[in-house]
Order: C-alpha cells, then structure tokens, then sequence
C-alpha cells in the first residue's frame, strides 16, 4: 500500500475549498474528490513490521502547540503530467511535524518519496485548461481565504496504488499536542 501523512482538514475550512470548486467554469476544471493537506508523502510498504515500527514513531510524535493552518492564497503548479490549481497553507507547526514524521518513517524502514513542500491543498487537476482561462480565474478569486483554523492530529492515509489515486483510506490519526484538548463544538 502506498502512505501519505497528512492533514485532515477542519470541516469549515474542507467546506470553504468544495464551495470554491463550486465556481469551476466547466468540466476541464477537474476537482479533487478527496481533500486534504499532505505533509510527507512515505511511499510504499506491505510489511507488517514496518508498519508496526511506523505506528509506534508516529505514536511518539508530540508538539508543545496545536497547528494553526492559514490559507493564503491560490497557486498552479506542476506535479509530473498535471497541472494543479492548490490553496497555499502556512502553518510552522505543520513544517515541524513534517520533518518528525520524515525521521519515524525512516527509522521505521521506509524509504521516504518526499516531504511535501510548500504546503498545498491539491483542488482540481486544470491540465487541459488554457492558460489565459485559469489567470482570469484566478484573477477573479485570488481574494478569497479560508478561515484559519487549529489541528491537534494528523492522519497516515493509504491508497493501492500511488499518490495520484484519489480512492484514499483512512488508516490511523496521530494526536500530537497531548497537552491540548480540541474544543468542543458545543462551548
């Protein structure tokens, strides 16, 4: 199975990014059906072993504070053969954790693809969209932020085949600031 560590994102940030897929001109927008923030992309293992090393790492990792995800802005970038419209995070604690999770992944085993850098949100595939299309729309929406948000955890995700696969499983999520207790949605 192939790993990849990430962020799920809150639920009014996840919302806000599908409410801008929302406003996609026509089908050569592709959006992405799963959304979150990937910190270290761990590559591949089926080992039993390695994956039992790779928890008790991950169980290990701690922060002194929650990470703070800010938005700040839209890009296009490439990745292989695709040309990707993402949303641009800051976040130093997620900067932090990614170079932890880098070290328990290798410790476990696992030859590590690559940490993930500068964060970004993946929200649509825009390869076959013309260029001049994509400026004007990003022209038109370059204001538009997400509220910032808090994360305690991060979550090992999994897919059969590689990191382009969109069919994604939730393996485990890792709390990383013991310190701190979300909020309630409730106070």
């Amino acid at each position: 199975m192939f790993l990849i560590a990430g962020i799920r994102l809150p639920a009014p940030m996840l919302e806000f990014f599908q409410q801008i897929q929302t406003f996609f001109p026509n089908r050569e927008w592709e959006p992405e059906p799963f959304l979150f923030l990937p910190l270290v992309i761990v590559g591949e293992t089926s080992d039993p072993d390695i994956m039992e090393n790779l928890d008790a790492g991950l169980l290990s990792i701690q922060t002194s504070t929650p990470a703070t995800l800010v938005h700040s802005g839209l890009d296009v970038v490439q990745q292989g053969e695709r040309i990707i419209l993402t949303a641009k995070i800051l976040s130093a604690v997620c900067d932090h954790l990614s170079v932890k999770i880098r070290r328990q992944a290798q410790q476990a085993g696992l030859k590590v693809k690559r940490t993930c850098h500068p964060l970004s949100v993946s929200l649509a595939t825009i390869s076959t969209v013309a260029p001049e299309d994509v400026h004007n729309w990003l022209r038109i929406h370059h204001s538009l932020r997400a509220p910032e948000e808090e994360v305690y955890e991060f979550t090992l995700f999994s897919s059969w085949k590689n990191r382009e696969t969109t069919d994604m499983e939730l393996l485990a999520d890792y709390a990383f600031t013991p310190s701190c207790i979300e909020p309630s949605p409730l106070l």
